[in-house]
């Protein structure tokens, strides 16, 4: 049996090999932030990302992101950093953004 059955791999460039998650984009990105072993500070400090709206991410509070393509550029380099897909975590955040509001947008 393959052992990345559940979690493909999937090439973007020559030698850049990512993860395509399953679930959510919140508890995909944390689980693989932890896999690297790196604090969210860490990931705020290498993406320039800062650490209250990667967490906010991570827990799926994107009414405290100013806008959705904040939410989406700063998920994915969040992404980018821990090894993920990118092009998932990018649509993964415009189907959970779909039916919410941002503060900047009401």
């Amino acid at each position: 049996m393959n052992a990345f059955a559940d979690q493909p791999i999937l090439p973007f460039a020559q030698g850049d090999w990512r993860i395509e998650p399953r679930g959510s984009v919140g508890a995909a990105l944390a689980e693989a932030r932890r896999r690297c072993d790196l604090t969210i500070e860490q990931v705020a400090q290498s993406t320039r990302v800062p650490v209250r709206y990667l967490a906010a991410i991570e827990a799926e509070r994107f009414d405290m992101i100013p806008a959705r393509i904040y939410a989406r550029g700063f998920a994915q380099a969040f992404a980018r950093a821990v090894g993920l897909c990118e092009r998932w975590t990018g649509d993964a955040i415009c189907a959970a953004l779909s039916d919410r509001k941002f503060a900047a947008a009401a």
